[in-house]
């Protein structure tokens, strides 16, 4: 797999291969596209994840406020290698050229002289949270003249991750002050992988500035609010009630910088709410601060008992943390002076924040099944009824790749083996179309369980190599050290990746589970027949396939080759049951098929 990452051990973190945020997400208002008047500004503090559309034309950006190191204010706009609906621009590798851009609307600048001393500023970081572009790959500024021909005026090239820097570009000259004026950021980058990653902030275009004015005159939230919980992002209400000392975290953090140039006096609030009921649960305000010229502060507050009662033990539950100051000046932007986090308490534990910045996966030893775990602890009995699992995107797409979902009390050590509650095979790589991207699993016979810590995770088949499943990795968490273990070869490690694999078990009640995916075939059929087989297996495939089939147990202990002669292959040698049978094409593509021998 040739392609950038960060391999530590058996671990590997690479870049993103779709944006479930983008892909299941659909603009679904587009304002009339007028004229722009000055000033033009956007520091994209809104939800995303398109671009504001009353202000830009396209809507390639990802706005979000997940993807950034150190952002001028709250929420940024990221350029990167996946298109409008997060997918790679192609499938092939190696591939480089024009990626996502950000266009402004046109903007009537047809009364201005080149006395009006009209700038455009903005602030661009490399990398941030995602993987940093090549010295290859470029970030690229363009102007509109009167001849609607698009003129560069800026580029930098890629580096690792740097801090937010100014950029100011004069708009003075004759062919740019037109009634149709449109100034675009684009990025060159690989377009099949997310590996390129440029974020965007605190874009204005306005006359009358001097020559130096990059610095905005407001104050503003920057990163999101730490949640309330100390354990968890999520988990059930019930199991937080019954131990709400052990798990309410001690304080929750706001950061807010101040970008005048002067000190600035900063009162920050709360008001949280139960969102489904609209019940108050707790209100603060903070001493009045000083916050020093072009710094940020961090500010804290304390945590508070939570006495609201659901109207039942399974009750969704939604505090909604609402943290606002009021404006300071009159030329704020005033939607960066409120920021909001939401505690859900639902029917699963989550560790992770539901946003995938990059991808997990595991490199296993030869004739070794790929283990993942993570832990989890139940403040009263319940009943486990299965997990969720955000699974990375892949070329080749890893769906409908089977794999088993196993439940322990522990994991062994040494001799001594684990302890697996349940195990339960053949299930399938999926991807479910929600803004989210999770998909459910559900056991057959969940088990009931007292009180106490356990573990869940998936086990793949042995010998995948670079087919292993990947999962979605929130770095702006980071739990997977204290809570995530893995097995290449048939030990037990703990995590040393920095950030979170987004899996979570679901409790409570039962629930629909994702429906599996009817899988597309590209250019690749494949049956087998008959099944179940005594010996001799016939093949139909529309690709040619190479000469020798891989043959395992459902649980992925290798069993052994079988040869391929004339579309059909023996299975004689190989003991009575269920088998998977795994098929490589000419092309290097896998596929598997489970069969049935007698």
């Amino acid at each position: 797999m040739l392609i950038s990452g960060e391999i530590i051990a058996q671990e590997s973190v690479i870049p993103l291969q779709a944006n479930r945020s983008l892909e299941h997400s659909k603009r679904t208002s587009f304002a009339k596209k007028t004229r722009a008047i000055l000033p033009f500004v956007d520091d994209f503090s809104y939800p995303g994840p398109y671009p504001d559309a009353a202000l830009w034309v396209d809507s390639q950006a990802y706005i979000n406020n997940t993807m950034s190191a150190t952002p001028m204010t709250r929420g940024i706009a990221t350029l990167d290698g996946l298109n409008a609906v997060g997918r790679p621009y192609v499938e092939q590798q190696f591939q480089s050229g024009y990626a996502d851009s950000l266009t402004s609307v046109p903007i009537d600048l047809s009364s201005y002289s080149t006395s009006s001393n009209i700038y455009l500023s903005f602030f661009y970081q490399p990398q941030g949270l995602g993987f940093a572009p090549e010295s290859a790959d470029s970030l690229y500024l363009f102007f509109k003249n009167k001849q609607n021909q698009w003129v560069r005026m800026w580029e930098t090239r890629g580096t690792p991750l740097q801090i937010f820097k100014p950029i100011m570009k004069p708009v003075t000259d004759t062919q740019f002050l037109h009634s149709n004026f449109q100034f675009r950021f684009v990025n060159w980058a690989s377009l099949n992988i997310n590996d390129d990653v440029w974020n965007l902030d605190y874009i204005k275009l306005d006359a009358n500035r001097p020559d130096n004015d990059s610095i905005m005159n407001d104050i503003a939230f920057t990163v999101e609010p730490t949640s309330i919980l100390k354990n968890y992002q999520s988990m059930p209400y019930r199991h937080f009630m019954v131990n709400q000392a052990n798990e309410l975290s001690t304080k929750q953090d706001v950061e807010v910088r101040n970008l005048h140039e002067v000190p600035k006096s900063v009162t920050v609030n709360l008001n949280a709410i139960e969102l489904n009921s609209s019940t108050a649960v707790n209100s603060q305000t903070l001493p009045t601060t000083a916050v020093a010229a072009k710094s940020y502060f961090g500010f804290n507050l304390l945590s508070y008992p939570i006495t609201y009662t659901a109207p039942n033990i399974h009750s969704k539950v939604v505090v909604r943390n609402t943290y606002f100051f009021p404006s300071v000046g009159i030329n704020d932007v005033q939607q960066n002076d409120t920021i909001i986090r939401d505690a859900i308490f639902d029917n699963y534990f989550a560790y992770d924040d539901g946003s995938a910045e990059k991808s997990y996966f595991l490199l296993n030893a030869i004739n070794f099944p790929s283990k993942t775990a993570i832990d989890f602890t139940l403040n009263e009995p319940d009943t486990l009824r299965g997990m969720m699992v955000h699974f990375g995107a892949q070329v080749p797409t890893a769906a409908g790749k089977y794999f088993s979902m196993v439940l322990y009390k522990s994991l062994g050590s040494g001799a001594i083996n684990d302890s697996i509650i349940l195990q339960e095979d053949l299930f399938q790589v999926q991807y479910e179309p929600s803004y989210n991207g999770f998909s459910t699993y559900a056991f057959t016979n969940p088990p009931v369980l007292a009180a106490g810590t356990y573990y869940i995770g998936i086990t793949q088949p042995a010998n995948f190599g670079s087919d292993s499943i990947y999962y979605g990795l929130d770095v702006n968490t980071n739990t997977s050290a204290q809570h995530l273990s893995y097995n290449v070869d048939g030990t037990w490690y703990n995590s040393t990746i920095t950030g979170t694999v987004m899996m979570r078990p679901i409790v409570g009640q039962a629930f629909t589970p994702t429906k599996v995916q009817t899988i597309t075939k590209n250019r690749t059929e494949l049956q087998l027949y008959p099944n179940p087989v005594n010996d001799l297996v016939q093949i139909v495939s529309a690709q040619e396939l190479q000469t020798t089939c891989a043959v395992y147990t459902l649980d992925g202990k290798f069993e052994g080759y079988t040869k391929i002669d004339n579309h059909s292959l023996h299975m004689a040698q190989f003991n009575s049951g269920m088998h998977l049978l795994v098929f490589t094409d000419k092309r290097g593509n896998r596929m598997s098929k489970i069969i049935n021998k007698l």
